[in-house]
């Protein structure tokens, strides 16, 4: 702990010590050092920078006293008397000042124009380190950026070395952030934070969290991560309360409590935190740790909306577009997705995208949705592929090419997005923009398959039964058709049932294939229906009904199918279970003909 013995300096008597920093210690009248051991014991390895036992190196600057006020007191009283030095134009003073408006200490209200203000100021009076703060406000290719920062670089560098808690923070930030002239080093970065962090400044040890959340640096220990978290948000430091209010969201490094999370939420929130208040919004809208309300959820998505913070703004949209918690209006909704969607947020840039789609609150363009899905797409946004893919395929705003909705496609099927890998799939089955290969098909269905997507589960079970891309397997097709069929697929009720009225890998059962076409029919499946009608002509699962089995034939011929439109003609030809009709047979079996059924073909030549 003898700091001293470290540096290789003579050893400082206790009682030197002790005499050495009471003298320290007249300067804080609030701190007794009976009481405050820990001040105490922070003094001796903080502040001892002593080669010779000279105590002039105990006095600390008027630069110095800021900083250790800023570290060890968040109270009003403690900003008032940072402020008053900042109005004197100390410069340390004015970087304090920034900090405080920028995440708040439980103190002041976050503020970013503040923010900004006080580090040009801070920058003016001669810190460097508000330097950094500065050009990194600056866009990346200005080049007044890049002179601040060649500027300052050096002194900062001389700054951490000689133990100033903000350039320790800064220099990890050059080594964190792509290098910034130093080429990065996440290793590196953590070892600066972890030296600023231990001296208790909030803003590093939230940075110090983070590391340790993903793993930059550091073995990722999200148990670690929440205590750094929680130290500097029992500073009342903003970000740090929302980390770890995540943190509880999820139970990540600790037992997952939504009330816990609500609590770090709000506490962010109430101190401006945009990020803050649209993470306690989510809360409220789904109910999680607090009594569902749509109403509070618009508020404080609201209040970070009129920030500027895009998430927020997007998540007000949704709630304008939905009609949850507002009076519904799409045109509102354009607004506020649109004020998102331009600052970049991918979600309000495919929201916005389905709504020029869809002609909602805006006149339909489906060359503007692709414009906005395509922004959407680049950034990643799965979701956004797909849709970007699905306009290629059908020309829905752009030329239609199958090359380009299958790159669309394999982007978000690779991102597990079901219905893309369905897409791509089908493609593969039917060469569209790619080489054919069941194989691929296979593949691709089964991981859509395998998510539950219903399509999927139907086609597979098809590759199944034929044997294209894996042996044929009957069995194997029957258990997609059901998975398919129990999720309401009418198709897969449909193939399910013929292979229960077959007997193809399953016991054969009349009654079963009845039950499936019913379901199937009564979605309006024209095969099914048709099929359904076929049980009662023939009285197979069910009482022989000509009447029922017209019933269904009419509204399957009536959709269309050809085989029904036969069998309802030659009921009317042979009075089953309708009125005997030569005309009604006539014309029904003219529908079927013209689709190439040969058996209405000869009916009508016989007719």
């Amino acid at each position: 702990m003898d700091v001293l013995q470290e540096q290789g300096a003579d050893v400082v008597p206790d009682k030197v010590k002790t005499t050495l920093v009471k003298k320290y210690m007249e300067q804080w009248a609030d701190v007794n050092l009976d009481t405050d051991i820990e001040v105490y014991d922070l003094l001796l390895d903080l502040l001892y920078n002593v080669e010779t036992g000279k105590e002039e190196k105990l006095i600390l600057s008027a630069d110095q006293k800021q900083i250790r006020l800023f570290l060890t007191d968040h109270t009003q009283k403690a900003f008032e008397t940072i402020r008053s030095a900042a109005e004197a134009g100390n410069a340390n003073a004015l970087y304090i000042l920034a900090e405080y408006y920028r995440r708040g200490y439980g103190v002041v209200p976050v503020d970013e124009k503040r923010t900004s203000d006080y580090y040009k100021q801070s920058y003016e009076a001669g810190y460097p380190v508000a330097g950094y703060e500065v050009a990194s406000a600056l866009p990346e290719n200005a080049d007044e950026r890049a002179e601040i920062l060649d500027k300052v670089k050096e002194k900062i560098m001389d700054l951490a070395n000689n133990g100033d808690v903000f350039a320790l923070d800064i220099v990890g930030d050059m080594y964190y952030d792509n290098g910034r002239s130093v080429g990065q080093s996440y290793e590196t970065a953590v070892e600066w934070y972890r030296k600023a962090a231990e001296q208790g400044y909030a803003r590093t040890q939230c940075r110090l969290g983070y590391m340790h959340e993903s793993g930059h640096g550091v073995e990722q220990s999200y148990e670690k991560a929440v205590e750094w978290y929680q130290k500097a948000a029992e500073q009342g430091h903003v970000a740090a309360q929302c980390n770890l209010g995540v943190m509880y969201e999820y139970g990540q490094g600790v037992e997952q409590s939504y009330e816990t999370a609500v609590e770090w939420y709000r506490k962010a929130a109430e101190q401006g935190y945009a990020r803050g208040q649209c993470n306690l919004g989510v809360m409220y809208e789904s109910g999680h740790g607090v009594e569902q309300s749509y109403e509070t959820a618009v508020e404080w998505y609201r209040k970070a909306a009129e920030q500027g913070y895009a998430r927020g703004q997007c998540n007000l949209g949704v709630m304008y577009e939905s009609g949850h918690g507002v009076e519904q209006s799409y045109e509102t909704a354009v607004e506020w997705y649109r004020k998102a969607a331009e600052q970049g947020n991918a979600t309000a840039q495919f929201n916005l995208g389905v709504i020029y789609e869809n002609g909602k609150g805006v006149e339909q363009s489906y060359e503007t949705a692709v414009e906005w899905y395509r922004k959407a797409a680049e950034q990643g946004d799965a979701t956004a592929q797909f849709n970007l893919g699905c306009q290629y395929y059908f020309s829905k705003g752009v030329e239609q090419s199958y090359d380009k909705a299958f790159e669309w496609f394999r982007k978000a099927a690779e991102q597990g997005v079901a219905s893309a890998q369905y897409n791509l799939g089908c493609q593969y089955y039917f060469s569209q923009g790619v080489e054919q290969s069941y194989d691929k098909a296979v593949e691709w269905y089964r991981k859509a398959a395998e998510q539950g997507y219903a399509g999927a589960q139907w086609n597979l079970g098809i590759m199944y039964e034929y044997g294209e891309g894996v042996e044929q397997s009957y069995e194997t097709a029957v258990e997609w058709y059901q998975k398919a069929a129990e999720q309401g697929e009418a198709k897969a009720q449909n193939g399910l049932g013929i292979m229960y009225e077959n007997g193809k890998g399953v016991e054969q059962s009349y009654e079963k294939a009845v039950a499936w076409y019913r379901k199937a029919a009564e979605q309006g499946h024209a095969n099914a229906q048709f099929n359904l009608g076929e049980c009662y002509y023939y009285g197979r699962g069910v009482e022989k009904s000509y009447e029922t089995a017209a019933e269904w034939y009419r509204k399957a011929a009536e959709q269309g199918n050809a085989d029904a439109q036969y069998s309802l003609g030659f009921m009317y030809e042979n009075r089953q279970g309708v009125s005997r009709s030569r005309g009604e047979a006539r014309a029904w079996y003219r529908k079927a003909a013209a689709q190439g059924n040969e058996s209405a073909k000869k009916a009508l030549a016989k007719l």
